[in-house]
């Protein structure tokens, strides 16, 4: 892989960086407690009361009381955060987003913060290597889903391995010191909780966010001018990384606003190299809040880049913050020209023909591209998921190869009446997407999906028209 001159100097200011930390200052090796597992006397004690009520519950469905169901790990979004499926039904459409009660660990996704990738590696660790998980909640007492209704809310206990006591995950959190204490109300159901959770706070008295430095978290104020191609050939270095707890490093970008997804944005290099055939792009997610541009915006901005679900994406975008300025430097294609940028939101060809395989897409994640699709020859190529009504799968495939298209609170997709109107069962159409990688559950097997920026109910035909052969 071709390395930048860029790259060269940021391999310089490691290496001092490097040399400063061996004259004195602690090195990375000297984790402050960061792969520490402390000692967790309240949560090996507590145990799990309801396990026998399991079998005669469904946590979904249910109204009041006690709510309960053993579930499989789906995948895990950071500390506090995980989605799950209901036990041997691993559909798409049965997984559901599962927020964790009396808990809030620090960022790790739409902003970095110390300790939140810690936290989201501990949780991950624990659901990922259990023998059983189950999910439980009293509804009397607390609420069925989080303040945007769109992940339930409640306590996770974990079985280590067959035969092992399970452990209370939400509790086991706060002992650790990855969360303060946020439940503050006594159940009747889940008896002891309260309690538990507020010796959880004692014990935690001085780890992690309770006074402990995460020592592989970046508060150096470096800053490395990267364009978005460079960003992604050498992700290893520059990126937030669950695995090694990098926090990844303070970049600033100069790309093209190429769409809108909500307040999101999709950004592209203003000037490709030369022997990038396909110009390198990238979303860049908000944390749900507006940064102010329109597509066509040359724009200059500080981010971080991380994966999610295996799609490289900017995460931590700086908006409204003095030290790292959010500028919009042309709005027009001459304004852009004056400051010697390519002006150019035209979407990249796929050409169907060259894809043949899972991999033909890769050079162009993370791009608005122009293809060919066609819809499955089926009455249900169309899905909507059991636990978000705003989201929708639809069934397709590039030259045969599956290219699915997913409706995420789509502006204009908002309904499947919708979608069928404009979308016709073994129908092949010609579209400007996004398109991004999907990778679920740490395995090998990636897939594609392309969802459709945002545009007005008079303008979908500038994205979709049927395929004349």
């Amino acid at each position: 892989m071709k390395m930048k001159k860029l790259f060269k100097n940021i391999i310089s200011v490691l290496f001092v960086s490097f040399a400063l930390a061996s004259c004195g200052e602690k090195q990375k090796d000297d984790v402050c407690g960061a792969n520490t597992e402390y000692d967790t006397p309240v949560t090996d004690s507590f145990k799990f009361a309801n396990e026998g009520s399991i079998p005669n519950n469904n946590f979904l469905t249910a109204t009041s009381g006690l709510a309960i169901m053993e579930v499989s790990l789906a995948s895990n979004t950071d500390g506090d955060t995980t989605n799950f499926y209901p036990l041997n039904d691993e559909s798409a459409t049965a997984r559901f987003r599962f927020r964790y009660e009396g808990i809030d660990t620090p960022e790790s996704t739409g902003a970095i913060q110390e300790w939140g990738i810690k936290a989201s590696h501990f949780t991950k660790s624990k659901l990922t290597n259990a023998s059983r998980i189950v999910v439980v909640n009293d509804l009397d007492m607390f609420e069925k889903f989080d303040s945007s209704g769109g992940r339930y809310m409640g306590f996770v206990w974990y079985q280590p391995s067959e035969g092992e006591d399970f452990r209370l995950l939400n509790l086991e959190i706060v002992e650790q010191g990855y969360s303060i204490n946020l439940l503050n109300q006594n159940s009747r159901i889940l008896d002891g909780y309260y309690e538990a959770f507020q010796e959880a706070q004692e014990v935690a008295k001085g780890r992690r966010v309770n006074g402990e430095k995460d020592c592989d978290f970046d508060s150096s104020g470096e800053v490395v001018e990267t364009t978005i191609s460079n960003a992604k050939e050498n992700f290893d270095t520059l990126g937030v990384d669950d695995a090694t707890a990098s926090s990844g490093k303070q970049l600033r970008i100069i790309g093209q606003v190429i769409a809108l997804s909500g307040s999101d944005f999709y950004v592209r290099d203003v000037n490709p190299a030369d022997d990038d055939v396909v110009p390198a792009s990238i979303f860049a997610f908000t944390q749900y809040k507006s940064a102010g541009v329109k597509v066509g915006d040359i724009i200059r901005f500080y981010a971080k880049i991380t994966k999610y679900y295996g799609n490289m994406q900017l995460t931590d975008v700086k908006l409204n913050n003095d030290h790292y300025p959010f500028e919009i430097l042309a709005t027009t294609k001459e304004e852009a020209e004056e400051l010697g940028y390519v002006y150019n939101t035209d979407p990249v060809y796929m050409d169907p023909s060259l894809i043949t395989n899972v991999d033909s897409f890769d050079p162009y994640a993370g791009n608005l591209v122009k293809t060919t699709i066609t819809i499955e020859d089926s009455d249900d190529f169309v899905y909507q998921s059991q636990t978000d009504a705003s989201t929708f799968t639809i069934h397709a495939k590039c030259n045969g190869i599956d290219l699915n298209i997913r409706c995420e609170n789509h502006n204009f997709f908002s309904s499947e009446s919708t979608i069928r109107t404009v979308f016709k069962r073994g129908k092949s159409y010609d579209v400007n997407v996004l398109l991004g990688i999907f990778q679920y559950n740490d395995t090998d097997d990636v897939s594609y999906q392309i969802e459709f920026p945002f545009f007005k109910a008079s303008e979908y035909k500038n994205y979709i028209s049927e395929h004349i052969n």
